[in-house]
């Protein structure tokens, strides 16, 4: 049977007659609002306790189910990207090799040029030396040229002045 609040007031009412006013109000607060009825017995907790051990029994073997699948799948992820991480490192290695491998042509063929350079070095060093000599040999030719160009000038003014001399006694003479 359901307690509705005229019940209580009323029997709240009567207490306070028999009981006087502090003990009606410790009786009152002690009697449930709906009535007995909504009391909770030993019975139902241990039935609502049995469904609380299942649910969480169900909830943790779902869990379980859960992370396993999780733990399955992101080993397979690790798997894959390992893999893949692996297979372009062995790319990047044989890229290295080859860079290594043009690197090393690279430096045969700049040891060739430096041996081509020092070859030119040589080859400048006898032109210059080649052209040394061609300026000491057209300073002696010079020389010579201005030294017969001396002498013919001194032999022109000799013979002219020996020509003037004889026209001058020639005329002289006339």
């Amino acid at each position: 049977m359901s307690v509705d609040e005229l019940s209580r007031s009323r029997l709240a009412q009567r207490a306070v007659e028999v009981f006087g006013e502090a003990e009606a109000a410790t009786l009152m607060d002690h009697l449930p609002v709906g009535g007995v009825s909504n009391l909770a017995t030993k019975d139902d907790m241990r039935i609502l306790s049995a469904e609380l051990r299942l649910e969480m029994s169900e909830l943790r073997t779902d869990l379980r189910l859960e992370m396993s699948e999780l733990r399955t799948e992101l080993r397979g992820e690790m798997s894959e990207l390992r893999t893949e991480l692996r297979g372009e490192m062995s790319e990047l290695r044989a890229d290295f090799g080859t860079l290594r491998g043009e690197f090393g042509t690279l430096r045969g063929e700049f040891g060739e040029l430096k041996g081509e350079f020092g070859a030119l070095r040589g080859e400048f060093g006898e032109l210059k030396g080649e052209f040394g000599a061609l300026r000491g040999d057209f300073g002696q030719l010079r020389a010579d040229i201005e030294e017969r160009l001396n002498r013919q000038t001194i032999t022109l003014i000799t013979t002219m002045t020996g020509i003037i001399g004889l026209m001058l006694a020639i005329f002289k003479w006339a």
